[in-house]
C-alpha cells in the first residue's frame, strides 16, 4: 500500500466572514501542475476549509528543484468578486510550512477550459527529500496551514431618517469609541430619500462584513444627548447604492432606512 506524507496545507480567509476560512472553494490544478503531480506522486486533498498537498513515498525522492504549482480557485458565491478588495500585487500570507513561496492574485484573463476562476494560487515548493520522508517522527508533526487573507471592499454607511426623527438634530454615536479611538463618525449629508427626510453619512468607509460588529446609538444632538434609538440597525450588503462624495468622487454607500 502506498504511503503519503503531507507537505502543505492552504487556507483562504476573508475579512467579510470575520477572518474565518472561506468554505466551499474548489481548488483545481492547472494542466501543467497536473502533469507535475502525476510525475512526482503528488495528491491534492480537499478539506471543508482549504486543501492539502500530499506526496507519495518513493525511493527516488531526491530532486532539489522547486516544484512550480498553480491552482485555479473557483467559488459558488457570485458576490465574492464584488465584496473583495483585490490587491494589485500578491497578498500577505501567514507562514506555515517550510520552503514555500506563495502568490495569490485576482483572476483576470486566464487561458483554459471551463468557467473562469475567482483567483489563483501560484506556489514554488521545495520537494520532500528521501531522508525527510523516511523520518516518520518528523512527519507526525502537524503542518500549519498557509493562510491567504482576503480583505473586504470598503463602503460608506448612510442612514436615512424619516418621520419624527427627521425634524430633530441627530447625533450617531459609536459605543465602541473612546478618547484615543473616536470610532465611526457621521456627518449630515445631502440627497435624503424623501423631501422631509434627513441623511447622515459615515466620515470614513467601513469594510463590508456579513455580520457587522458596530454598535451605533442615535441621540438627539445637544448637551443632554437624549437617546432616541439604543441600537441602530447595521448596514447590509443587500442594499448598496452609488453617489458622489463631497469632493465629487464616486463612492459606494450601504443604505440604512430608519422611520420613527
Amino acid at each position: 500500500m502506498a504511503r503519503y506524507y503531507r507537505l502543505l496545507a492552504l487556507e483562504v480567509t476573508h475579512e467579510f466572514i470575520g477572518h474565518a476560512a472561506v468554505q466551499g472553494l474548489r481548488y483545481v490544478p492547472t494542466a501543467e501542475t497536473a502533469a507535475v503531480m502525476a510525475r512526482e506522486g503528488l495528491v491534492w486533498r480537499s478539506l471543508p476549509t482549504g486543501v492539502e498537498l500530499w506526496q507519495e513515498w518513493r525511493e527516488d525522492i531526491a530532486s532539489a528543484a522547486l516544484w512550480q504549482l498553480s491552482l485555479d480557485v473557483h467559488t459558488g458565491d457570485g458576490a465574492l468578486m464584488f465584496y473583495t478588495e483585490w490587491p494589485q500585487a500578491g497578498l500577505a500570507v501567514t507562514p506555515g510550512a517550510q520552503g514555500a513561496v506563495k502568490v495569490l492574485r485576482a483572476m483576470a484573463q486566464r487561458a483554459g477550459a471551463g468557467a473562469a476562476a475567482a483567483l489563483w494560487i501560484d506556489l514554488a515548493l521545495q520537494p520532500l527529500m528521501a531522508a525527510q520522508a523516511a523520518d516518520d517522527a518528523a512527519q507526525a508533526v502537524t503542518v500549519r496551514p498557509w493562510r491567504f487573507a482576503l480583505q473586504s471592499r470598503k463602503v460608506h454607511w448612510k442612514y436615512f431618517f424619516s418621520g419624527g426623527l427627521a425634524a430633530k438634530q441627530l447625533s450617531i454615536i459609536d459605543l465602541d469609541g473612546s478618547d484615543s479611538q473616536p470610532g465611526l463618525a457621521f456627518e449630515a449629508a445631502p440627497l435624503a430619500a424623501t423631501v422631509n427626510g434627513t441623511a447622515y453619512l459615515s466620515a470614513a468607509p467601513v469594510p463590508m462584513q456579513s455580520f457587522p460588529p458596530q454598535r451605533l446609538q442615535l441621540r438627539e444632538a445637544g448637551v443632554a444627548g437624549k437617546v432616541l434609538i439604543r441600537r441602530l440597525p447595521n448596514a447590509s450588503v443587500d442594499r448598496l447604492g452609488k453617489e458622489r462624495g463631497p469632493n465629487g468622487q464616486s463612492m459606494i454607500v450601504a443604505e440604512i432606512y430608519v422611520h420613527q
